[in-house]
């Protein structure tokens, strides 16, 4: 692993404004906790100059993806708030009443081992250096000043750039940092080019990897003055649509699961660091002040036993559980795929046209249930148990229970959020074929960026058989066909955030199945047929809950689940 040569951090200010570009004033965001204690984001006095702040990195990639990171973070809250990004170095208000100016700044320093003398020399030597460059480094990226701090070099009073969302661009960040190596050699150069081609042979040196962000370096300055009120607003526009596509994901970690890009931006808006530690399995290390906590796929961490997801897989024993703890659950049986075939046939005869489940004893996500909420006929449930042995080497067969599904997210013992699971269904506009309904359904941002398409399988072909139907099937406009009898979002159901009109009775049942397993971090599904009356059944715990969908809904305003699992891990 090669050792760093250096590290730095951004500041970036900016003001808020509202739909008519007038100054947001107001108290600072909820959303960011305390101004004084947020790392990332924080604000003046009087709530007016906002500055987003990295942590300190060791190259130039790091830097500005957590410069990234950090500003969709903002843009996608203030967002909510009908608020925007001034996106200028300058704001003034028609009235000319507030009129601020608005910088970004650069702190950087050297690693002492890579240094021949002393760390002050070299400081000293890269300011005098940059100093007898002003103008040629002012050229390629704007006004700028420099100072000696403490620990290394400042770079500040640079404006912010209007051509990046970010406030600066990724290239004039390396510029910066091949500059200030630059410092550190001995350089003989007057003309511009000679200048270029010296920053090119200490690119090589220090191995930057900046020869053609160098290239591109022209004598123009970047920063245009002024700007035409249309110009202003097509820019915020563009940048803070920027920001909102991207809330459901990361922008160079797509193979985090969706749970695991909720509490890291949820760490972001209350300063607290991460670390992508396995991308492809989810690994994140959440870093604030000196205390520090891994988290798996954004709910596996240490507060949880490791017993408590082995159990709750077993959908059978986990239904005992909550049974001996007094709690509703569907009654079942179990099929083994060793039986016999007529034996099976014998024990599914009282089920035959009856309503009825048939599922995997151990499955997350949907995965090779069946639901037959009209009478299912003998070789429906054959073709169902057969469908789900290729799951599991036990099956399930559960009565059927009237009602609807609801997803109860349990945190450290407290009830925070309840979302009705739609099943996956689609809308006739009179032209399309359901397949090409279900093809546009996956390209929407909430499927597509949340990893919940609408999944084709043998249930769906078998549902929409019941209903008489198939893929080639063209709805009449407005007519709304569900495809399957699971709610699940894993196969392409929809969340509808109902924290606030669940009624208190059922929540108490979802903390109390949470109890019966002392799980920390659970998500309850209870089938609920009259809100009005206290008749339930809980037809799952779960210990990977998929909790995106309380925290992002498909339809409601959702809850802040991943801040909960960080106060629960004391970070916050």
């Amino acid at each position: 692993m090669e050792i760093s040569k250096y590290k730095l951090n951004i500041e970036r200010e900016f003001v808020r404004t509202d739909s008519k570009n007038k100054l947001v004033k107001n108290t600072f965001p909820k959303v960011f906790g305390d101004k004084a204690k947020n790392c990332f984001i924080t604000a003046d006095d009087e709530n007016k100059k906002f500055k987003i702040r990295t942590p300190f990195c060791y190259n130039v990639e790091d830097t500005y993806e957590k410069l990234e990171e950090i500003t969709n973070v903002v843009i996608e809250e203030l967002y909510k708030l009908n608020q925007n990004i001034w996106p200028l170095n300058t704001y003034t208000s028609t009235s000319k009443t507030d009129k601020i100016k608005l910088y970004t700044k650069i702190n950087f320093s050297l690693n002492k081992d890579l240094i021949e003398n002393s760390t002050e020399e070299a400081y000293i030597k890269i300011k005098n250096w940059v100093e007898s460059n002003l103008e040629f480094v002012s050229n390629a990226i704007g006004d700028f000043k420099i100072k000696l701090t403490r620990d290394g070099i400042q770079i500040f009073n640079i404006n912010v750039d209007y051509s990046s969302k970010c406030g600066i661009k990724k290239e004039t960040l390396l510029f910066l940092i091949v500059v200030l190596f630059g410092g550190l050699e001995e350089d003989s150069s007057s003309a511009v080019q000679e200048k270029i081609d010296f920053l090119k042979k200490v690119s090589k040196k220090y191995n930057l990897k900046a020869q053609n962000v160098i290239d591109q370096i022209k004598e123009t300055k970047l920063i245009k003055k002024d700007f035409k009120e249309d110009e202003i607003n097509q820019i915020i526009k563009k940048y803070m649509d920027e920001g909102h596509n991207a809330r459901y994901c990361l922008q160079n970690h797509k193979k985090l699961v969706s749970e695991s890009v909720v509490i890291i931006k949820d760490a972001i808006s209350r300063g607290i660091d991460y670390e992508i530690l396995n991308e492809s399995k989810s690994i994140v290390l959440f870093k604030n002040k000196n205390k520090s906590e891994f988290v798996i796929e954004g709910n596996k961490t240490n507060r949880d036993s490791y017993i408590f997801p082995i159990i709750t897989d077993d959908k059978y024993i986990a239904k005992q559980i909550m049974k001996e703890n007094g709690l509703n659950v569907p009654n079942a049986i179990l099929l083994k795929k060793n039986m016999d075939s007529n034996d099976i046939e014998l024990i599914l005869k009282p089920f035959y046209n009856s309503k009825l489940v048939v599922k995997p004893r151990n499955t997350n996500y949907g995965t090779g249930i069946t639901v037959f909420s009209k009478n299912a006929t003998k070789s429906q449930i054959l073709n169902a148990v057969k469908y789900a042995f290729n799951f599991d080497d036990n099956v399930l067969i559960e009565e059927y229970i009237k009602g609807m599904e609801y997803r109860f997210l349990v945190i450290d013992g407290k009830c925070l959020s309840v979302c009705h699971r739609r099943v996956a269904s689609v809308v006739g506009n009179g032209k399309s074929t359901i397949k090409q309904l279900i093809e546009e359904k996956n390209k929407e941002p909430w499927h597509y960026l949340t990893a919940t398409p609408v999944k084709m399988d043998e249930p769906v072909v078998e549902f929409l058989k019941l209903q008489g139907y198939d893929y080639d099937t063209v709805l009449p406009e407005n007519k709304r066909v569900f495809l399957r009898t699971n709610s699940n979002c894993s196969t392409g159901g929809e969340s509808i955030d109902m924290t606030e009109t669940m009624p208190e009775y059922f929540k108490q049942v979802a903390e109390k199945a949470a109890k019966s397993f002392n799980a920390k971090i659970c998500g309850v599904d209870i089938i609920i047929e009259d809100l009005k009356k206290e008749n339930y059944s809980i037809i799952e715990i779960n210990d990977n809950p998929g909790y995106s969908i309380n925290e992002w809904p498909y339809e409601g305003k959702g809850q802040k689940i991943g801040t909960a699992i960080l106060k629960l891990l004391d970070l916050i």
